[in-house]
């Protein structure tokens, strides 16, 4: 499966617990750290959280999801509609 997944470009919006959880899974090679960029809410957290796990991390989900292939949401649930809304073609 691991193959299949290298080439694509991977957004999780959201990166606390559960998407830290599935970020960390780069780090087995499930995805290529290039293809792969987070949000968070804070800039320091992005700064930190980058430097950690070595991907790219922005406080702005529509940059993340820009030519993403897969997207993954660890937003609380209250605001998964907001941020759908956001990232929405548009």
């Amino acid at each position: 499966m691991s193959q299949k997944l290298s080439g694509k470009r991977l957004a999780v919006l959201g990166t606390g617990k559960l998407g830290g959880i599935l970020l960390r899974r780069t780090e087995q090679g499930l995805f290529d750290k290039a293809r792969v960029t987070a949000t968070v809410k804070h800039a320091e957290k992005a700064a930190a959280l980058a430097k950690e796990l070595g991907v790219a991390v922005t406080t702005e989900n529509r940059k993340a999801v820009d030519g993403a292939d897969i997207v993954l949401l660890g937003v609380k649930p209250q605001v998964v509609g907001e941020v759908l809304k956001k990232i929405a073609p548009g």
